[in-house]
């Protein structure tokens, strides 16, 4: 039997609607379900969402300004490959943002109970590396960060921090396979917390950039040796 083309994979949506479209768009790439290179005819999306063509091509121009997809006049759109300029863009600023959260979170010393969820992150970690599970650790890893922007106590700070990881998920679902698990890495987090623990902010927040510039650092090589990283 013939496999299926990349558009049949696409759940045809209740709503008509530009977001629908979008959001349902969105969510197959980030999740590099629809994996970077891949074509879709824009007559295919009309039949699959069961709406006419503008709702498609908003929701593809919304896509292209994302630089997640690239529109092709009169043949819809293909899936952009990661740029290295989008990468660094976002996790800079995302960096930024972590590194700003872990030195407020610090300046206000949080207890055992607050650096908890930091702790269960760490240990699983160790328990998914003993086993290989990369999907696990990832998730953990992430896990604490997120938990750490929360004791910032800033609602604003995590809702961008939040915006930034759903644009570096796409990588990270990309590399996820193609990077060895480093142990190194979850000593780097338990150091975060033992600073968070002491107050501080000056160690917390370099730590944090040596460990995420770490992280970049792997996932650009591995994109690069893959060659699925555009200049």
């Amino acid at each position: 039997m013939a496999p299926a083309r990349p558009a049949e994979a696409l759940a045809k949506p209740r709503e008509k609607s530009t977001d629908t479209v979008y959001q349902t768009l969105r969510e197959r790439i980030l999740s590099n379900e629809l994996r970077p290179g891949t074509q879709i005819l824009e007559q295919e999306l009309v039949q699959l969402f069961g709406v006419s063509r503008t709702p498609v091509r908003e929701a593809l121009i919304r896509l292209q300004n994302e630089h997640l997809v690239q529109i092709i006049p009169r043949h819809g759109m293909r899936v952009r490959n990661v740029s290295m300029a989008d990468i660094e863009e976002v996790f800079h600023v995302q960096t930024s943002l972590e590194a700003t959260a872990a030195a407020a979170a610090a300046a206000r010393k949080p207890g055992a109970r607050d650096l908890k969820a930091l702790e269960k992150a760490c240990a699983e970690m160790e328990r998914a590396f003993a086993k290989q599970d990369r999907e696990t650790w990832y998730v953990q890893h992430e896990a604490f960060y997120a938990r750490l922007v929360e004791l910032s106590d800033n609602p604003r700070l995590v809702q961008i921090v939040g915006e930034c990881s759903d644009q570096v998920r796409r990588v990270r679902e990309l590399t996820l396979r193609l990077i060895d698990l480093d142990p190194a890495q979850t000593q780097a987090l338990r150091a975060i917390a033992d600073a968070l623990r002491k107050g501080d902010a000056s160690a917390a927040q370099a730590l944090c950039r040596e460990d995420r510039a770490r992280t970049l650092h792997a996932q650009i090589a591995a994109l690069q040796r893959f060659r699925i990283l555009d200049v």
